[in-house]
């Protein structure tokens, strides 16, 4: 029998089939570590061993992709404010101040 999504079956291994609903919502899916859509889960107590190096090569990229995002808002936030300071100091707008180090 298939399911999900265009006659796929996404659901991952470690997920208990025809489990009786008396048994309660989350019987089927205490084997489940972890739950991947269209991916294999891994079971309990094997930390990543059951895991697809899919799920490292995701993450991975999640991980670098947000180091990036992070790095380029950081330098476009940068850019943004030295220009508007340089606005300010050309109108006049700072009186040529400088940024105050500590309290007082």
């Amino acid at each position: 029998m298939t399911h999900g999504f265009g006659g796929w079956d996404s659901a991952p291994g470690c997920i208990q089939q025809h489990v009786p609903g008396s048994e309660g919502v989350y019987k089927p899916y205490q084997q489940c570590a972890d739950f991947f859509t269209f991916g294999h889960g891994s079971t309990l107590g094997t930390l990543g061993s059951g895991v697809n190096s899919s799920y490292w090569v995701l993450t991975a990229i999640g991980i670098v992709a947000m180091i990036v995002f992070l790095v380029w808002w950081v330098v476009l936030e940068d850019r943004k404010l030295k220009a508007q300071a340089a606005s300010l100091l050309q109108s006049g707008g700072l009186r040529g101040t400088s940024p105050r180090t500590g309290s007082g």
